[in-house]
């Protein structure tokens, strides 16, 4: 894109408003901190922020008066690739481990095919907590931020520009972010707004509509292709997406200073540190050419504001009286109580791992010039939900799922659900009722989980031949609490029942093949972020059974490594609930639940390099041991493999094609379509 022309201006500073215009252009965006790093340092302090898309995200930063080091700061610390990074899709807790690819949600949204997406809910609640400061000092007036600040958002109906000066601060940002077929529209009012850029991605028009008699832009939107870099399906899908975000180009005047960014080669999505180092080198060189010539700069300290002190009152829109109270509750938002900054966004952040809510934007609003009140905009999660499921392993075979969600049971307030599960080898059906309060800062839930499933274990000789399948049947029923602790943890303690009939004792200790149990079982899990971890422990006078399995995401340059630990020990185990060594992963070079026993111990890492779009090279190395009965950690049984192929995300979830080796010399094909449940 070329620099807009110079119109002819007298060469004279005049008296008037100078605008700092900040351009949409995705993780290219990020080049503006270095501008701003230029202004602060000639001491330059604009009148009007003005931004799209990401240029909304650092401007209103900088408006919220935030300096340019503070704002690089706060950038690697949100670490805005998380807010566009593909994630497995969410799924409501009482239907794990089952991610369905079609979900049926009431209302609009109809049916759906789920893959791999932005995770809305954890992006809104980061953005309403990174802009928590801003959203408080405007309280619901972007003029009465430090630097008055306008986002541009476009509307979808007509796509014209829209000029968001005022509502909740972090909900503009959201409208103005809202790039298609990465993030849904927002509708605010009547209107439905998706990303500025669309409509106006460097808004210097905007700015002059809005009364600036200069403007100092920072441009970092990209060019067009040329027609030699048409020759590929790729270059082709990145020249249509040019131009939706390319508008004729504004005249700038003498006074203006536009400063276009060399973002050539960058990708609008390539949040890598060291890409962003070197937009952000970019964005203070050109900044810094240019304003050397400048001569109509404002120079003027940025006036200090000050948070309101207490809070006023708080409702809600969108839900009724009894869930506002519970949210006021989870904010812990007390009316005449002290405002805390850090406090409140931590518990803003939290909303993001929590299941009622899509979106809560707080809207602040002044109540006297030292309180601030809430009329919080809640989108909440739908009513109800179903969902369907496939899965494939060529071990296991093909597994189907059905499931349901009724939030509002009957029209009570009981939360109702049901899976459903069919495949050659294994049927099951879970179904369960909870009612969800407010406790403190987290929720609490009386829960009643029953479920039923008929199983034929796979059994194998040594060598990997496979042996007969015995059935089993077993019936389990849970009755306790559910509890959220921190970010994303869930405790479930209670009463643990179950009956069952094994058709083998090969696990020993039964005094035949029939059984019951009765006694406490805890559980524990942790299912957002880069961590993700399980454990359960149930025990009786008959039967004695924990588990705990443990896996991070470490990213590292371009290789992401997922080290885990898996632990397992039982007594008088029915055969069922015996320990598959790998659990649904494996173990390199065996088939799939080859070795059973009632002791598990395995530590594995899998290192995942991206090559292209949605394929990725991946090698697992694996060691451990599975057996019946002795010590956990014993000179015997132990097995170390390796596994790598590749792996394809697709409209039907993540599908894996790799090979196996493991010490003995066995070997194994580990082909898997879908998330396995």
């Amino acid at each position: 894109m070329a620099v807009p022309a110079r119109a002819q201006q007298p060469p004279a500073c005049r008296a008037g408003r100078t605008a700092l215009v900040l351009s949409g252009g995705g993780a290219k965006g990020i080049a503006h901190i270095g501008v701003l790093r230029a202004l602060d340092s000639l001491g330059v302090r604009p009148d009007l922020v003005v931004g799209t898309s990401m240029g909304a995200i650092i401007g209103a930063l900088y408006a919220s008066g935030y300096s340019a080091g503070q704002i690089d700061s706060i950038a690697r610390a949100l670490d805005p690739a998380a807010l566009f990074a593909s994630t497995e899709p969410r799924t409501p807790r009482a239907w794990r481990p089952m991610t369905p690819q079609l979900v049926w949600e009431q209302g609009v949204s109809g049916f759906s095919l789920r893959s791999p997406a932005v995770d809305e809910i954890q992006a809104n609640a980061t953005i309403s907590a990174a802009f928590l400061r801003g959203n408080l000092l405007a309280r619901g007036d972007f003029d009465s931020l430090p630097i008055p600040f306008r986002a541009v958002a476009t509307d979808l109906a007509t796509r014209e520009p829209v000029v968001l000066r005022q509502g909740d601060l972090a909900r503009a940002i959201r409208a103005s972010i809202a790039i298609p077929l990465v993030f849904s529209p927002q509708t605010v009012g009547d209107t439905v707004l998706t990303d500025g850029g669309l409509s106006a991605n460097v808004p210097v028009g905007i700015a002059r509509q809005l009364g600036a008699t200069r403007v100092i832009a920072s441009d970092v939107s990209g060019r067009l292709l040329a027609a030699s870099e048409l020759t590929s399906p790729i270059g082709v899908a990145q020249q249509l997406a040019g131009f939706l975000f390319q508008q004729p180009a504004d005249p700038v005047g003498s006074e203006d200073s536009y400063i276009r960014i060399e973002v050539e080669g960058f990708s609008n999505l390539d949040f890598r540190p060291h890409v962003l180092d070197s937009l952000r080198a970019n964005g203070r060189k050109a900044a810094d050419s240019v304003l050397a010539q400048a001569g109509c700069l404002p120079r003027a300290p940025l006036t200090a504001s000050r948070l309101p002190a207490r809070y006023g009152r708080f409702s809600a829109d969108g839900v009724n009286r009894a869930d506002s109270q519970v949210l006021e509750r989870l904010l812990a938002i007390e009316s005449g109580e002290p405002v805390d900054e850090a406090v409140l966004r931590a518990r803003v952040q939290r909303l993001g791992s929590l299941e009622d809510y899509q979106a809560v934007w707080l809207a602040p609003r002044a109540e006297g010039a030292d309180l601030v009140g809430f009329r919080a905009d809640v989108r909440p999660s739908p009513k109800r939900m179903a969902g369907a499921a496939f899965a494939y392993d060529n071990d296991l075979s093909g597994r189907l799922g059905l499931s349901y969600l009724d939030r509002g049971l009957l029209g009570s307030a009981f939360e109702g659900s049901g899976v459903l599960g069919f495949s050659p080898l294994k049927s099951d059906l879970t179904v369960g009722l909870r009612r969800y309060y407010g406790l403190g800062r987290s929720r609490i839930a009386p829960a009643l989980v029953g479920s039923l499933a008929e199983e034929k274990i796979v059994r194998y000789t040594e060598g990997g031949s496979e042996l007969d399948r015995p059935r089993t049947r077993e019936g389990v029923i849970f009755l306790g609490i559910e509890r959220d602790f921190g970010s994303a943890w869930v405790i479930q303690a209670g009463l643990d029942g179950r009956v069952w009939e094994d058709a083998d004792t090969l696990a020993g200790g039964n005094d035949g093949p029939n059984g019951h149990s009765g006694g406490f079982v805890l559980r524990a899990g942790h299912y957002a972020g880069q961590v993700t971890a399980s454990g359960e422990a149930i025990w009786s006078g008959t039967y004695r059974r924990a588990e705990g399995d443990f896996q991070a995401a470490l990213r590292s340059g371009k290789f992401t490594f997922v080290p885990r630990l898996r632990v397992g020990w039982g007594e008088y185990l029915p055969l069922q609930s015996t320990f598959p060594l790998g659990g649904q992963e494996g173990f390199p070079g065996l088939n799939m639940y080859e070795r059973r026993g009632d002791r598990e111990l395995l530590a594995s890492v899998q290192a995942i390099l991206p090559l292209d779009g949605p394929v990725s090279a991946r090698v697992l190395l694996s060691g451990g041991r599975s057996a019946f009965g002795g010590p956990m950690v014993d000179s015997e049984n132990w097995l170390g493999g390796v596994r790598a192929g590749l792996g394809f995300e697709t409209p039907v979830g993540p599908t894996r094609v790799e090979y196996g080796f493991s010490t003995g010399g066995r070997r194994s094909l580990f082909l898997r379509i879908g998330r396995w449940f």
